[in-house]
């Protein structure tokens, strides 16, 4: 981090960025063209900040045109939108201050930044469907589950933009859903949540169903130190076989992934693939410890550790969606790639093969994340852009809303664990 600050310290002042006088929206578009043009190292062809700039200048001058010095930053953000979208990128994205804060909160351990009442939903036929209702939670406590269907929030039609207004009110307003076409209603209210989103275990039938949302972490708070604890227990409670979920999952910290991943497998690795010459990183984890070894360096260096660390053998299912992103789809490829589990579920988000730092600060207060790294294996082969399961099955949401989780009966199926 302190040589990437040194590089950008640096360059800075020799970019061409805007004049004083400039507006705030040449500003801008120079900042994140620059963040963009120089650090991008991911799966599309970007050129050099210097032209990639003088190709979207035209699109900025024409949003701005008879504004001269008063345009403003909305003007920019929509051309940077359009370099994004362009890109096909999904790493590479704006993220708002408030979206840059989670990453720390989830990392300590707690909920997220905004006040919510506990759910995931995805729009789906009817209303908001449930995809995970969080133990603790407001909306957990007056009763929604996975798989009801929000149908009205406030009076008012279901979506998630109603949902999220109400929840940030912080004032009780009333949430009407279905299941399986019973209507109820309830009231609730919006809070700021604490320990929700940590990972949990649920024990049925000899599976061990092991929920993991995050892989970020913090000195106070490990997901992977929470992974290993409940793959003991699950051993210990006398599970046949585990079903991790990572569906809808979060990225995070990718040797948190790493390490998560070594509660099953003995040893496994990535290289840092930077775009600049001589920084590649390799990074390995066994025996519960991260170990880092810089290009050109002859030992690696234990950074991190978890206490306790376990080894299972116990079968494995490994659940995912297209929304399972980034970090997340890179602990579920370690285990795939090395044999160790079975892939259920769809083709990933499509930020396996990247990674990269969300911490490029812009003049509107947004941050720019920047795919800037590569993602190689040990062997310096590269990893799949997504995420390719072994078992292809939808994630069903009007089955789930009929009381069914395709994804997860394919997952006992392919386990070959009864009921018993």
């Amino acid at each position: 981090m302190s040589l990437r600050k040194l590089l950008l310290g640096g360059l800075l002042g020799v970019v061409g960025l805007s004049p004083a006088m400039a507006s705030p929206a040449q500003s801008l578009f120079d900042q994140a063209t620059f963040f963009i043009g120089f650090y991008y190292n991911g799966p599309a062809k970007v050129p050099n900040f210097r032209e990639l700039r003088q190709r979207y200048q035209g699109q900025l001058e024409q949003a701005c045109r008879g504004l001269g010095e008063q345009c403003g930053y909305e003007q920019a953000r929509g051309v940077i939108l359009r370099i994004i979208e362009d890109l096909g990128d999904p790493f590479t994205t704006l993220l708002s201050a408030e979206e840059e804060q989670e990453a720390s909160r989830l990392g300590a351990g707690l909920g997220p930044v905004a006040p919510w009442i506990g759910v995931w939903v995805r729009p789906g036929t009817g209303g908001l469907v449930v995809v995970e209702s969080f133990p603790g939670e407001a909306a957990y406590r007056a009763g929604l589950r996975r798989g009801d269907v929000i149908t009205q929030v406030g009076g008012q039609m279901a979506t998630p933009q109603a949902l999220r207004a109400a929840e940030r009110s912080q004032q009780p307003f009333t949430l009407s859903y279905s299941r399986q076409g019973q209507i109820q209603r309830v009231e609730v209210r919006g809070s700021l949540s604490r320990e929700s989103l940590q990972p949990r275990l649920e024990l049925q039938g000899g599976v061990a169903y092991l929920r993991v949302y995050h892989l970020y972490y913090s000195e106070r708070f490990s997901v992977a130190e929470r992974v290993h604890q409940l793959v003991r227990q699950a051993e210990q409670e006398g599970a046949r076989g585990i079903v991790l979920d990572l569906r809808d999952s979060l990225t995070g910290i990718d040797d948190e992934a790493l390490l998560a991943a070594n509660a099953f497998l003995p040893k496994a690795g990535f290289v840092y693939d930077w775009r600049f010459k001589n920084l590649d990183d390799t990074f390995s984890a066994e025996g519960g410890k991260v170990y880092v070894q810089g290009e050109g360096e002859t030992e690696r260096v234990a950074v991190r550790e978890v206490a306790n660390p376990v080894q299972s053998s116990l079968p494995l299912v490994v659940l995912v969606n297209r929304n399972t992103f980034n970090s997340a789809e890179m602990l579920a490829y370690f285990l795939q790639a090395a044999g160790r589990a079975k892939v259920v579920g769809e083709a990933s988000a499509g930020a396996l093969g990247v990674s990269g730092n969300a911490d490029n600060a812009l003049i509107n207060g947004e941050f720019l994340a920047v795919s800037s790294i590569r993602m190689k294996n040990l062997d310096g082969s590269p990893f799949p852009l997504k995420l390719t399961p072994d078992v292809v099955v939808s994630d069903d949401l009007e089955a789930l809303a009929q009381g069914r989780d395709v994804v997860l009966e394919k997952a006992r199926e392919v386990l070959g664990i009864g009921n018993r």
